[in-house]
């Protein structure tokens, strides 16, 4: 069974059914069908609700996230300190963004990471990618 986690990217882009969001779809569809989940890091779920509070305001992100946890198979996982250390290692050692860095630890060597952020990622070796089209000027 092959699972996924997600980036912050990717999330936003099923929110805002951008390009790629059909995508994550299959991905909610494909963990749905083998009774398991898609996982998000606690750091890039926080970067999603940032992100849509800016545009949507707090209420109306709140009221979202929350359907959005009922409603998909998706699992936010937290972070621990041995987390922010490894997610730290990483940023100084491929150059990514500390957040995404998360989503890499997170990934681990048995997942798929689900991105749009593709030249982030592809600095580190044997990781493995679902990548979703890059955006369009509107979507970014």
């Amino acid at each position: 069974m092959r699972r996924h986690v997600l980036d912050a990217s990717a999330l936003y882009r099923y929110l805002k059914k951008g390009d790629g969001a059909e995508i994550v779809i299959q991905v909610f569809k494909g963990a749905a069908e083998e009774g398991a989940v898609a996982l998000i890091s606690a750091v890039n779920w926080g970067e999603v609700f940032h992100s849509l509070a800016k545009r949507m305001g707090l209420g109306k992100t709140e009221t979202l996230m929350a359907e959005l946890q009922q409603n998909v198979p998706l699992s936010v996982v937290g972070v621990t300190p041995q987390d922010a250390l490894s997610a730290a290692r990483l940023k100084a050692q491929y150059h990514i963004p500390y957040a995404d860095a998360f989503a890499v630890a997170l990934t681990g060597t048995q997942r798929v990471l689900v991105t749009a952020d593709v030249s982030h990622f592809e600095r580190v070796p044997k990781l493995r990618l679902l990548k979703l089209p890059r955006a369009k000027k509107a979507e970014a």
